[in-house]
């Protein structure tokens, strides 16, 4: 049942892997900063997510002292460094389900979102 549901949301999710993350719609970019912003395991997601990349520690360091001093998104802040690094959604869904990140349920999410997405834009 695991495996037919990884197939599953592989198939949802094939269309949106090659997409650029400066194309990655409102929607999908808010589940990323709800999700990453907050505290999992004892570390900020956001924080998982830039090692995981292998964003420099000082960089890091910054999106967390820029997030201490406004009401700015780190997770958002990542993604415009990740987007000028030219990383896909794809990338992010893997390192979301790969061990360093270890947040399926977000890469889930993501998926789900994005059908969600697809299909209000079919019916307009």
């Amino acid at each position: 049942m695991l495996y037919q549901n990884r197939i599953i949301v592989f198939l949802k999710c094939s269309n949106i892997a090659e997409l650029p993350l400066s194309d990655l719609p409102p929607a999908l970019e808010n589940v990323l900063i709800k999700t990453l912003d907050v505290l999992y395991n004892g570390e900020y997601g956001w924080k998982r997510m830039g090692k995981a990349f292998g964003i420099d520690k000082v960089d890091l360091k910054f999106l967390e002292s820029g997030y201490k001093r406004s009401m700015e998104s780190p997770t958002k802040e990542l993604l415009e460094i990740l987007d000028s690094q030219r990383r896909t959604v794809g990338d992010l869904l893997n390192k979301l389900k790969g061990s360093d990140v270890n947040q399926p349920a977000v890469a889930r999410l993501l998926c789900q979102k994005w059908q969600e997405v697809k299909y209000a834009q079919a019916r307009k």
